[in-house]
């Protein structure tokens, strides 16, 4: 696809993000998650403004795109969010990441490497609170520390777990979650009561941090929310900092009976005049917007027409005042047409929406 098709990102707009998360977690400790292309916004950059804007960690869900970042110059603690390979144990030891562990398999891989190359690595132990994901089960995380401890060239640097229906709002929901801050709670206390003193637990995603202010602990996961989303039901005053944006390639007439698009899905009942648009379920537009979305140009909204394909969307602008190469908001930083929105459009979630932006749209940043 052209450059004329683009994910613009705010980075002005991340910082304050970062600001109102800041101010609603009393100041602990923020983990801002950069997995996934940071959600779809570039994780090179995001994770350069996250250490510039002053975050404290950042969260991979790979080796490898921890070692990306690290490549980049940037210097945060990098903390490998999900079980890594036995193959991986050296990498983690020699781009200086954090690795959270399930069990005691990778231990000795990690002792062999640095009594070889030298240095300590430290780790996080995962718990299981009632995800069934992963993490030790709360019964088997002190023997699990113990064994840890037991290498002189391992420490633990803290506890996390991770929650299932923090999200959701009915009772059997914020029961279950209860439930999982109440054993995770139990585990600290138990460690502590050994002998061993956590210093970094961390519980909250999003979704906690806005619903649950006792999952805080020492840290806490921004993920959706660093990008500007949460429930609709709560206005923090965090903004989408994505726009994905076309341009219109060209401008058709269509006679009253005509259809559009594959399968002939949409026929007009008037004449009319069409955009056609230069981005497609390819670059992050789903297939299931077809004749159910609109787009925005010249701050009007115009709706798809036919099937959205691989490459392309059509837009109805009848006699709006619409030329070759106007702007078109796809959706972004806009109340009626954003990742939310859209999501309940094709029953997804932002998260989806956002990291199935194609990697030829150009990603473009602004301060």
């Amino acid at each position: 696809m052209s450059n004329y098709t683009i994910a613009e990102v705010d980075l002005s707009l991340l910082h304050n993000n970062i600001k109102i998360i800041r101010s609603i977690t009393d100041n602990v400790k923020l983990l801002n998650i950069v997995k996934a292309n940071a959600y779809g916004h570039g994780i090179i950059e995001i994770s350069k403004a996250s250490e510039r804007f002053g975050a404290d960690v950042l969260g991979v869900a790979t080796v490898e795109e921890g070692i990306r970042i690290r490549e980049s110059g940037v210097s945060l603690p990098i903390i490998v969010l999900f079980q890594h390979f036995k193959d991986e144990s050296d990498l983690v030891c020699k781009y200086n990441l954090i690795p959270i562990i399930s069990n005691a398999d990778c231990l000795e891989y990690y002792d062999r490497y640095l009594k070889k190359y030298g240095g300590k690595l430290k780790l996080y132990i995962k718990v299981d609170t009632g995800l069934n994901r992963m993490g030790a089960r709360p019964e088997e995380v002190l023997s699990l520390a113990k064994k840890v401890l037991s290498y002189d060239t391992l420490s633990i640097e803290g506890i996390n777990t991770h929650y299932a229906a923090a999200d959701m709002q009915d009772e059997y929901s914020k029961d279950f979650t209860n439930n999982q801050i109440r054993i995770f709670n139990e585990v600290l206390n138990e460690l502590k009561s050994n002998g061993i003193e956590i210093n970094n637990a961390h519980t909250a995603n999003s979704a906690a941090l806005v619903s649950y202010r006792n999952t805080y602990f020492d840290m806490v996961r921004a993920g959706i929310i660093l990008y500007g989303y949460i429930y609709d039901d709560y206005d923090l005053g965090i903004r989408p900092i994505l726009n994905l944006k076309s341009r219109v390639a060209l401008l058709r007439n269509i006679k009253k009976g005509e259809s559009i698009s594959y399968g002939m899905t949409w026929k007009s009942n008037s004449d009319t005049r069409v955009a056609v648009i230069p981005i497609g379920y390819a670059d992050g537009v789903p297939r299931g917007l077809s004749n159910n979305w609109e787009v925005k140009i010249n701050g009007n909204y115009y709706p798809i027409r036919g099937r959205v394909c691989m490459d392309t969307i059509v837009a109805d602008i009848g006699n709006g005042n619409v030329n070759v190469e106007d702007e078109v908001l796809i959706f972004g930083n806009d109340e009626r047409i954003n990742a939310n929105t859209l999501a309940k459009r094709i029953n997804g979630i932002s998260h989806e929406i956002l990291v199935n932006i194609g990697e030829r749209v150009t990603r473009v940043y602004k301060e």
